[in-house]
């Protein structure tokens, strides 16, 4: 039988390799690897063969998209420990000041900044499987979190914590220097553009949409 240690000690294991491999993409965009990055070339970065890194990741798409999980896990537990005594969105902001979660979004928007390259040069594929992945694995934890909410609630809320979030890195896409896709070595400054743009983004959700004027002064004939 596998004693509770042993199964921790087991899966804190694995958690570091998946994390190496993921610093290993990391050093390879930096170091302006080119063009979509093959299983060989990221096996090889980490010192690890083929078959142990499709062990660990079913597809490459999904070592670039393990940061955004992991993030997302993150945030769900820190809220899930900050709820008892804060607002639901108060907690989500609180969770982005984590060290864990601001390193994490720093290989997200990497990353993201990457496969955007990737995509408009050469077709790279959006990943959308991936985020729906993402999505159902956040849905299944605040599920859990909440029992007492209905699903329909906790379908919204995620969908629309989600949603701001891409808008965020949409936003910080387009603030990116055209000299800062050579290499992808994207500074800590930049990284911290990312951070703030979440920030506000999770804030607009808390506070509602106080920018965007009432009424519309445009008539049928303007649109």
């Amino acid at each position: 039988m596998t004693s509770p240690s042993s199964g921790t000690r087991r899966e804190l294991n694995k958690r570091a390799t998946k994390q190496a491999i993921v610093e290993a993409v990391a050093d390879l965009l930096r170091n302006g690897a080119g063009t979509a990055l093959t299983a060989t070339q990221i096996a090889e970065a980490a010192g690890v063969s083929r078959r142990t890194l499709f062990n660990y990741f079913p597809s490459v798409d999904a070592v670039f998209s393990y940061p955004l999980h992991q993030v997302l896990g993150s945030m769900v537990d820190s809220i899930s420990d900050l709820t008892d005594s804060m607002p639901l969105v108060e907690a989500i902001l609180e969770s982005l000041k984590s060290d864990e979660v601001s390193q994490l979004l720093g290989q997200v928007a990497q990353f993201g900044a990457f496969l955007r390259t990737e995509e408009a040069k050469c077709g790279f594929p959006a990943m959308m499987g991936e985020w729906q992945n993402a999505t159902a694995e956040v849905i299944e934890k605040v599920a859990r979190r909440y029992p007492q909410a209905d699903s329909f609630s906790i379908r919204v809320f995620t969908h629309a914590m989600l949603g701001a979030g891409q808008a965020a890195f949409d936003e910080w896409i387009e603030r990116l220097p055209v000299d800062e896709t050579h290499g992808l070595d994207i500074s800590p400054e930049l990284i911290s553009v990312f951070h703030s743009l979440i920030t506000r983004a999770m804030k607009t959700l808390d506070q509602g949409f106080t920018a965007l004027p009432l009424t519309s002064t445009s008539t049928l004939k303007d649109i």
